[in-house]
């Protein structure tokens, strides 16, 4: 098949637009009605702690294959008892490539 020597660059193009898209559904339950990440951080000090993260985890473990990723201890990887966007980012990544894996 003429795809086949680019079948390694599709894979990462369709996990770029998979991630994407997943940061993209990230919808806040703030009041305030605030972007993404952001939107969580009531005290905006720029990192999620156990109770601004919740809100967000529960809507995502729902929706999740994985819900194991959600749990706080799981995103919170430097285990500083916050959580800062990267750490946010790095936890949607594992979901997409679990997603991916069960996939195949």
């Amino acid at each position: 098949m003429i795809l086949k020597p680019y079948s390694q660059l599709l894979k990462s193009i369709l996990l770029a637009g998979s991630i994407a898209l997943s940061l993209a559904s990230i919808q806040p339950v703030a009041a305030d009605g605030g972007g993404t990440y952001s939107g969580y951080d009531a005290n905006r000090d720029g990192y999620l702690d156990r109770d601004e993260f919740e809100p967000f985890a529960q809507a995502r473990r729902k929706r999740s294959a994985s819900p194991d990723i959600w749990a706080f201890e799981s995103v919170d990887s430097d285990t500083d008892g916050r959580i800062s966007e990267q750490e946010m980012v790095n936890a949607l990544i594992r979901e997409v490539a679990q997603k991916q894996r069960r996939n195949r």
